[in-house]
């Protein structure tokens, strides 16, 4: 008899972070807290829903090829539950046709490429690599067939409200940030 396999939250700020119901979740803390891997398992729970897509972004594209990052922990993951991939489009599906794609957003003008997309969930590996532009533009391609709720999920190390590119960040948790 096979082993059984659990996957679940750790105890603490992830599994608060996956319990969410809120339309936009920010899971912030040091590296090794486990926030890649939550949206990781994230998308599991609609993998029954043919209609469900997934898309998690990282600035470029080494960042989820490169050893250790998306791609190498998703392929851990996600043939235990049965999906298959495709290295082509950085992508995973289920049976059911689920699917749960990586993909990068390197220039700003690469948010166009989303253009016409329809996504029940987006997750944001390190929110604040990317542009605020790219973020708002991604909250319009939350609409779905699946009758899932579109929503957001990101993930962020620290960064100051001075940062060039993250520094918007703070528009949403500066007012939680102890100072």
């Amino acid at each position: 008899m096979p082993a059984t396999i659990e996957i679940k939250a750790q105890d603490g700020p992830q599994l608060a972070f996956l319990s969410s119901s809120a339309d936009i979740v920010f899971y912030g803390g040091a590296a090794g807290g486990g926030k890649t891997f939550a949206l990781l398992i994230e998308p599991l729970r609609h993998i029954h829903n043919p209609d469900f897509r997934a898309v998690t972004f990282r600035r470029t594209f080494p960042q989820i090829t490169n050893p250790g990052g998306l791609w190498d922990e998703s392929n851990e993951l996600y043939p235990l539950l049965g999906a298959k991939p495709n290295q082509s489009d950085m992508s995973w599906t289920w049976a059911s046709g689920a699917k749960h794609q990586f993909a990068h957003m390197q220039h700003s003008k690469n948010r166009q490429d989303w253009q016409g997309s329809q996504i029940d969930l987006v997750n944001w590996d390190e929110l604040p690599h990317f542009e605020r532009i790219m973020f708002f533009y991604m909250l319009s391609r939350g609409r779905s067939r699946s009758k899932v709720r579109s929503y957001i999920r990101a993930t962020m190390n620290p960064v100051p409200p001075d940062d060039e590119i993250g520094g918007w960040i703070h528009e949403f948790v500066g007012w939680y940030i102890d100072k």
